[in-house]
């Protein structure tokens, strides 16, 4: 179901940054390429509220006359270690939510824009993040695959369906795992999340290595009808949950990060 896709001569060059202490913290993202992390910000939480704001859902979710200004995100994308590993990145700039696909002449293009809801307690470094801070962590990290309670809507992603049996485990063993299981076990059991889970992507975050209690289950997924705030996960509506499932492909990056500067840290 994952497939890599990185170069030796991109292994190499990660490694050099790596032995030089340009990228302060590596994982290897197995199936699909290999999260860039780093420490960049890491004593620093955003503390932004993840409040309910009606007013920002109706603007520029069809790229209007914006989309004819300069994209100073897709220059700052261009420049980034993850768009030397992909084509394609959804890039969550504090609450605004964008899809970008890299063009022939290896420019930027955005294809969806939107408002966005985040974990409760705002954005924080991946590496200090704990399960049940209610943070989302900062970063760039691979999408595993797409599933749902909900069929398949078009998607050329790897797609699971979440069966009665579908967990996404909280056990020490299986930690941050999809398990199928016909005893319950501790963790989220997703065919419950019938609104959040009817669409989804699986978050590559906390991944080899697997560190117990980091956190589990970051996901991209719909909107709770109560409130834009999480436990973590990434959140949209769900026509825009289904537009990005239709638009993405396998090897796409979410790239999580408080503000627009911050972008060529990873």
């Amino acid at each position: 179901m994952r497939t890599k896709h990185i170069l030796n001569s991109s292994l190499v060059f990660f490694t050099a940054l790596l032995l030089t202490g340009t990228l302060s913290a590596f994982a290897a993202a197995g199936p699909i390429g290999t999260p860039v992390v780093t420490e960049a910000q890491a004593n620093t939480d955003t503390g932004r509220s993840a409040s309910l704001i009606d007013a920002t859902l109706n603007t520029d979710r069809a790229l209007s006359a914006s989309e004819t200004m300069e994209d100073t995100k897709a220059q700052a994308l261009a420049g980034t270690l993850t768009a030397k590993i992909t084509d394609q990145i959804i890039l969550v700039v504090d609450h605004r939510l964008s899809l970008y696909n890299q063009q022939a002449d290896g420019s930027w293009k955005r294809a969806l824009d939107t408002y966005c809801g985040y974990g409760r307690n705002g954005l924080k470094a991946w590496n200090l993040r704990q399960e049940g801070d209610q943070t989302t962590p900062m970063g760039s990290f691979p999408i595993l695959f797409s599933f749902g309670i909900a069929g398949n809507p078009g998607t050329a992603m790897s797609w699971r369906d979440v069966t009665p049996y579908s967990y996404w485990s909280g056990e020490k063993e299986s930690y941050n795992t999809w398990v199928e299981s016909m005893t319950p076990i501790s963790g989220e059991h997703l065919s419950d999340y019938t609104i959040c889970y009817r669409y989804a992507m699986a978050i590559g975050f906390n991944i080899q290595p697997t560190v117990y209690k980091r956190g589990s289950a970051i996901f991209l997924h719909c909107k709770n009808p109560s409130e834009w705030g999480s436990a973590g996960c990434v959140s949209v509506e769900e026509r825009d949950m289904i537009s990005l499932l239709q638009q993405c492909h396998n090897g796409c990056y979410i790239m999580i990060v408080p503000d627009e500067a911050s972008i060529a840290s990873f």
